[in-house]
């Protein structure tokens, strides 16, 4: 009975108690987010790129 009592609390509480957040709201956030997620990723390409093409040729110049 106590694993029934506890999943009624629980659904009781997502229902009633939490304060979800609107649509646009969720929208906005969502588009931040990718946003976000983009520039990191042209970030991250861009520092791996220097890293291939600059210092990796440079150690094979130091090697030969």
């Amino acid at each position: 009975m106590k694993a029934i009592n506890y999943i009624k609390e629980s659904f009781y509480e997502f229902k009633d108690h939490v304060t979800w957040p609107s649509w646009a709201s969720l929208q906005q956030d969502t588009i931040v987010v990718a946003i976000a997620t983009a520039i990191l990723a042209l970030f991250l390409y861009g520092v791996d790129s220097l890293f291939g093409n600059f210092i990796i040729k440079n150690i094979f110049e130091l090697l030969r």
